[in-house]
This record gives C-alpha cells, sequence and structure tokens, in this order.
C-alpha cells in the first residue's frame, strides 16, 4: 500500500461523512425556512420522532432580529464547502484544496472552541465578572417569542434549578417584566410538581418572594453554571482534549498527503540493533545469485627461480617451472 494511502481513505471517509451531514442540516434549513408546518408533517410521518418537532421549532427561533435559518445556512454551506475541499484534496491529491481544507478546518475549529470552551465555560468557571455583565444583558430581551435568548434562559432556569443571572430580580428591567407587571420572575424559576407542564408546587409562586413561594428565586444561574461546570469539569476536559486530537489527526491526514509521505519516515537499518541469525536458518536460504552458485578452485602458488651468471654477475635470469625465460634483468 502507498504510504499516503491510510490517511486518504481515513480523510475521504471523514470528509464525506461531514459532506453528508452538511447537506442534511442545509436542506433542513432551506425546508423549513419556505414550509415548517410541511417539514412537520412529512417527517414525523415517515420517522414518527419527536425530535422532528424540536429540529423545527430551533431552526425557527430568532437570534435578536435574525431568523436562525439565516444563520445556519451559511453554516452548513461552510461545512459543505470545507468538506469538498477534503473530499477534492483526499481523492485528486490537489494541493491548493488541501491547503484550503486545513486553514478551514483550522478557523471553525478555534472560532468553536474560543466560544464555547473560553468564552463560556472557561468564564464562567473562573467567575469573571464581565462575563456575569454580558449575561445580564443578555436577560433584557428575556421574554420575546420564538427568541433564541428566551429558550436558553427557560432551559437553563428549568434544568440547573435557577433564576436569572444573579437572582429573580435581574428581570425588573426586562421585557418580560413590562408585559407581566403583576409577577417578580418567570415560572420557569419556581420548583415544580410537574416539571414537563411546568406546574409549580406553591400557587404563590411568581408572585412572592418567600419562603412560600417554593422557588429558586435567591439562587442566581451564574453560580448554578459554575457549581455544574466544576462538578463535571473532568468530563470537559476530556471533551477539550477529545477536540483537540480529533483536529490534530485531520490535519496530520492532510499534511501526509501534501508530502506525499508519512509524517515518521522509513526506519533506517543501521539504527536498528543487530540481531543475530540462527545458523541452521542462515543454511536453509540459498542465494539466486549466479556468482554465489558458482564454485572458485584456487591455484597453486607459482615458483620462479632466479639463475645468476658467473661471467656476468649483473645478468640475471628468471625462471618459471615449464617455462621459458621469460624477463631478463
Amino acid at each position: 500500500m502507498h504510504s499516503a494511502g491510510l490517511p486518504r481513505s481515513c480523510l475521504g471517509f471523514t470528509n464525506m461523512l461531514t459532506f453528508i451531514f452538511g447537506v442534511i442540516c442545509l436542506a433542513i434549513c432551506v425546508w423549513c425556512a419556505i414550509n415548517t408546518e410541511f417539514f412537520r408533517e412529512v417527517n414525523y410521518t415517515i420517522t414518527k420522532s419527536p425530535w422532528v418537532k424540536t429540529i423545527a421549532n430551533f431552526v425557527n427561533l430568532k437570534l435578536w432580529f435574525t431568523p436562525m435559518t439565516s444563520v445556519l445556512i451559511p453554516v452548513a454551506c461552510l461545512i459543505i464547502f470545507t468538506s469538498c475541499c477534503g473530499i477534492l484534496g483526499a481523492g485528486c491529491k490537489t494541493k491548493c484544496a488541501l491547503k484550503s481544507y486545513i486553514f478551514l478546518v483550522t478557523a471553525i475549529t478555534l472560532a468553536s472552541f474560543w466560544i464555547l470552551f473560553v468564552s463560556f465555560i472557561y468564564n464562567i468557571y473562573t467567575n469573571k465578572q464581565t462575563t456575569r455583565n454580558y449575561m445580564t444583558t443578555t436577560l433584557r430581551h428575556y421574554g420575546k417569542e420564538n427568541d433564541l435568548i428566551t429558550n436558553f434562559w427557560d432551559y437553563v432556569m428549568v434544568n440547573y434549578e435557577c433564576c436569572g443571572v444573579n437572582d429573580s430580580r435581574d428581570f425588573i428591567d426586562t421585557d418580560w417584566h413590562k408585559k407581566n407587571l403583576d409577577k417578580l420572575y418567570p415560572v420557569q424559576c419556581c420548583k415544580f410538581a410537574n416539571k414537563t407542564a411546568l406546574m409549580p408546587r406553591s400557587k404563590y409562586c411568581t408572585i412572592s418572594r418567600e419562603d412560600v413561594a417554593e422557588s429558586f428565586a435567591d439562587r442566581g444561574c451564574f453560580v448554578a453554571l459554575r457549581e455544574s461546570i466544576k462538578g463535571n469539569k473532568r468530563i470537559l476536559t476530556f471533551y477539550a482534549v477529545l477536540i483537540l486530537l480529533i483536529y490534530l489527526m485531520i490535519t496530520s491526514f492532510a499534511f501526509c498527503i501534501i508530502r506525499g509521505e508519512p509524517l515518521i519516515g522509513p526506519i533506517d537499518p543501521e539504527d536498528v540493533m543487530f540481531v543475530p541469525i540462527r545458523r541452521d536458518v542462515e543454511k536453509a536460504v540459498q542465494s539466486q545469485s549466479s556468482l554465489d552458485n558458482m564454485m572458485f578452485v584456487d591455484e597453486p602458488p607459482k615458483k620462479v627461480v632466479q639463475v645468476v651468471s658467473v661471467l656476468n654477475p649483473n645478468q640475471r635470469y628468471t625462471i618459471a617451472p615449464n617455462s621459458l625465460p621469460n624477463s631478463i634483468h
């Protein structure tokens, strides 16, 4: 197998799944933007899943004055474009596509990590006052219909059993309080007899801050979220490390394809410790070379005799056996 074959296969498979996910998200957003009721009827008839209603409600929420579809559609298109760069780079080994893929994956990973783990989780864990003030600012828009911020605070208050950012007094200057002057805080701050139906235990809830109201009016959500993060910091650290490892793995695959070879080169035989070969194994292996299979016979050494003339001492004869004198010095 080629040295870059495994990274190409892994990168191509991963981006193919990402491409399918992006196409599905884009189709849902466009479908809900055109006709949400038709999306609910068709999908609930086919899948019969309660997630259909949840997805449809989430897509139709508004982020301040902007519908969520106007935010999710560009995000889905970005995911599709990034996965296409990864597929093109893995399939055709196009370096330009691979470099674009590395840049887009890096930008998306850094943005997601910064928003989720740094701006939200880390700042709450370290009790940053600026984050507390920003959360109080977002709470002022609480009470709007089909609003993402309102749904976020409803979810936090119900599931983390808290009220407001600091306490229930944070709702005094909100849009919700202007429409509900007879109440001190929303029903989501109450202790429930039935959490699904939002049925409070006490009839005095939302109109009193005393113990008889049986509410969480004095427990702020910032403290509740901080306690939850402290209790689950190992799991959150695991997820952060997992995201980092996935990012490093994907970018390593892309770098392998660009180089055309693995990140770790072949091992030099000279660096490997010498392991002696057993003699019986060495004898059993026969060489296929013709030179190794040839037999050579050593020639006996030649004897050379030098004869000196009596009449002329400077004249000498060199005689080899069975040959005439071949040289005279």
